[in-house]
């Protein structure tokens, strides 16, 4: 099946999910920048002092709160120069490595490939040039669902941003009883993300972290709202006015009939997912289910109030439980 096929892929299996996810979303070559990067290395080039890398990243910083939005920006731009045959001359000046940029371009390409061949049939792909992206612009919908596939691959590995006096704290439910304090990389365009408005609003779904110092260091990260987070999470319940969904819980103010759409339309994403796997289609997830998607990621942060984390996963705790809403990936010898 699908999985197995991108298994084949040299990809770390969130990177694999994070493409799948993207295939069914129509927005595989965004994500496919991503996938190669993270693959790779970063391209910023090393060798630069401190500064000068800062002042490269910010070149391609376009406020969207993201890393990862940020190599596809330095991506694209680059194409752009490759175009106008000032490839090399664009990597020299904003401090990108040329070869990590080629390398990149290569593997796009085949992970488009593999997707098309895998029945893709999103508009970003028009028979050109597998490894030629279009910028996303802030605020599409394009950025929207690639942030979905972000936290549909990437999870559970989200941190949830709590106001500070100056700065937001960020918590990562890693399983311990009050979770883990984990802090953006110095080099993150997310170093200096302001304080959310309310706690459990906003949230950095993120794909590496490392032990720096005191805390986790968190390698790339982007933002999303609690709506994308309680849409796509791997597993959640509700009872009354509390809410688990994952390693974490809280109150929320949601109505029943709110609730009920979140499980109902979580229920159609599992199912049709799974479907579009299992049949080697990619083009068999509903594009109509995809406007549900945007539309509920697209509305205002759903209420997270005195959002704590949990030791455990709702899904071990409450193993067969009827109220338990959970998503999961088949793999070949028909475990999830």
């Amino acid at each position: 099946v699908l999985g197995r096929a991108v298994a084949a892929i040299p990809v770390q299996p969130m990177v694999a999910k994070m493409l799948l996810a993207a295939g069914v979303l129509r927005v595989i070559k965004p994500c496919a920048v991503v996938a190669a990067f993270l693959s790779l290395k970063s391209p910023f080039v090393q060798t630069m002092g401190q500064g000068d890398r800062d002042a490269s990243k910010k070149f391609f910083d376009d406020g969207l709160a993201s890393d990862h939005f940020m190599v596809i920006k330095a991506y694209t731009e680059w194409r752009k120069a490759v175009a106008r045959g000032e490839g090399e001359v664009f990597c020299d000046t904003k401090g990108l490595s040329l070869e990590t940029m080629e390398m990149a371009y290569m593997m796009v390409g085949q992970f488009v490939n593999f997707m098309i061949e895998a029945g893709y049939d999103g508009s970003d792909v028009d028979g050109g040039d597998p490894g030629e992206v279009q910028p996303v612009k802030g605020g599409s919908r394009a950025d929207a669902m690639v942030r979905a596939a972000l936290v549909m691959g990437f999870q559970p590995q989200v941190a949830a941003l709590y106001r500070g006096d100056k700065q937001p704290y960020w918590y990562h439910a890693d399983g311990s009883r009050d979770g883990a304090e984990v802090s953006p990389f110095l080099g993150s365009c997310n170093k200096d993300y302001p304080n959310p408005r309310k706690d459990g609003d906003e949230w950095m779904v993120f794909s590496d972290a490392m032990k720096m110092g005191r805390f986790n260091s968190i390698m790339d990260s982007t933002l999303v709202s609690s709506s994308y987070i309680i849409l796509l999470v791997n597993a959640l319940m509700t009872s009354g006015n509390e809410i688990r969904f994952g390693r974490w819980w809280a109150k929320t103010s949601s109505s029943k009939a709110i609730s009920k759409m979140i499980r109902l339309l979580r229920t159609d994403v599992q199912e049709q997912f799974a479907k579009a796997l299992g049949g080697r289609n990619l083009a068999e997830f509903p594009k109509a289910l995809c406007d549900d998607i945007y539309d509920f990621i697209s509305q205002p942060p759903l209420e997270l109030a005195e959002l704590a984390p949990c030791p455990t996963d709702i899904a071990e705790e409450c193993i067969g439980h009827e109220d338990l809403n959970t998503y999961v990936w088949q793999c070949d010898d028909g475990e999830s």
